[in-house]
């Protein structure tokens, strides 16, 4: 009887063969932002660049004012208060871009939309393209950089973990502590990496920019004061046959594949899909994630709009009552 041969495990690649030629190194980066979805603002960004071979070179982080409330500052520990003296994402945009220009971008969840509220490269080229109101000679490609979130998903903390990595309560969720870890992931060898085909190009007066007055995240930083409003528990009703419904989703456009399968199931039951109003309101709004941070979401937040998300709706039924949220004081 024939053996099966042994599977071998795949060999990680070394690291000088993920870059493409004329690359001077790596990038990495992580972000802190305001919620998900492509729209959401950076509070806090680091940056690692590494040579060919895995040597760090330079350590760059700065907390970042996002020019709007911060909701989730739990999660992160960068509240209003916090941010409110340091830089915009404009004030350090050209040093930045500087930084990357010529390296080959890696973070965990890039642009796979594995987690859509959550992928840095989408999010980071919304940020370089809204700072060309300020620096309309600036002009940055990311190229198409490396992520390192593996199939099937794994989190950074589990993938860490996975590898015998340590990501310390301390260091998660703050983008140098989370550099850090992917750092020493790229080092340690993944063997799921594909070559990039391109590094970050810029174009623009970046390699003359001053440099940015930054504001890196104090050390010791106390957890910030319980927020005042939160989402808070309440209750929606599925319309009957005929009613109206409104949909949000964290892409640029509001949509993503949550969205459409509760279009989908919308239509089944007799609903009718109407553009998101907050001043003409449907008869019930639902969205992917009530952590989704864009204008429309901040409008209906203050408007204490009660939503449901699409992964509830997706099992009610018409007359159904179901648990929702609205923003509001705690």
């Amino acid at each position: 009887m024939p053996v099966s041969p042994i599977p071998i495990p795949p060999v990680p690649r070394p690291l000088p063969e993920l870059l493409p030629p004329g690359a001077s190194g790596f990038a990495v980066v992580d972000l802190e932002t305001t919620g998900t979805g492509q729209l959401c603002r950076i509070v806090e960004i680091a940056l690692l660049l590494l040579s060919p071979e895995g040597e760090l070179q330079q350590e760059w982080t700065t907390l970042i004012n996002p020019g709007v409330p911060i909701p989730n500052a739990a999660v992160h520990g960068i509240d209003d208060a916090l941010a409110s003296t340091a830089p915009a994402f404009s004030d350090v945009a050209p040093e930045l871009a500087g930084l990357l220009d010529g390296r080959v971008v890696v973070a965990h969840n890039l642009d796979r939309g594995c987690l859509p509220g959550q992928i840095r490269g989408p999010i980071l080229r919304h940020h370089f393209w809204a700072a060309g109101s300020y620096h309309p000679e600036l002009v940055v490609d990311l190229g198409d950089g490396i992520d390192t979130m593996p199939a099937p998903f794994l989190s950074l903390g589990k993938l860490c973990a996975a590898r015998g990595i340590t990501l310390t309560g301390e260091d998660a969720h703050t983008a140098l502590g989370d550099t850090r870890a992917l750092a020493a992931l790229l080092r340690h060898g993944l063997p799921h990496l594909h070559p990039s085909r391109a590094a970050a190009r810029v174009a623009g007066s970046a390699s003359a920019a001053r440099p940015a007055s930054l504001r890196p995240r104090p050390s010791g930083l106390p957890q910030p004061a319980p927020p005042s409003h939160d989402w808070l528990p309440t209750t929606v009703t599925i319309p009957s046959t005929g009613g109206t419904i409104a949909f949000l989703g964290e892409d640029a456009h509001g949509w993503d594949f949550k969205v459409q399968k509760a279009l989908e199931h919308a239509i089944s039951l007799g609903l009718t899909p109407v553009p998101l109003d907050p001043a003409a309101l449907a008869d019930l709004m639902a969205v992917s994630s009530v952590f989704i941070d864009r204008p429309l979401m901040r409008r209906l937040r203050n408007a204490g709009t009660s939503v449901v998300e699409s992964k509830a709706f997706l099992e009610a039924q018409s007359g159904q009552v179901l648990p929702g949220q609205r923003w509001g004081e705690r």
